[in-house]
């Protein structure tokens, strides 16, 4: 898959969340993390669906070093 196609199923995953399904949200970038681990944008949103502060702290670690690697 393409940036772009990142770019535009992450917007899927915002209206998902925005509509109220978070599930089906979480499972979506759940995947998007599989197919673009080096994606600072992908493990951000994870963190804003973590089950608990332990996981978001993961997620935004991720994130962070995503972010350094793509510098």
């Amino acid at each position: 898959m393409s940036d772009v196609e990142a770019q535009a199923l992450l917007k899927t995953v915002n209206r998902l969340y925005r509509e109220g399904d978070h599930a089906r949200a979480r499972a979506l970038l759940e995947v998007l993390s599989v197919v673009y681990p080096d994606n600072p944008k992908v493990w951000s949103a994870l963190a804003t669906v973590a089950h608990d502060n332990d996981e978001m702290t993961h997620f935004l670690a991720k994130a962070s070093k995503a972010h350094r690697s793509g510098e």
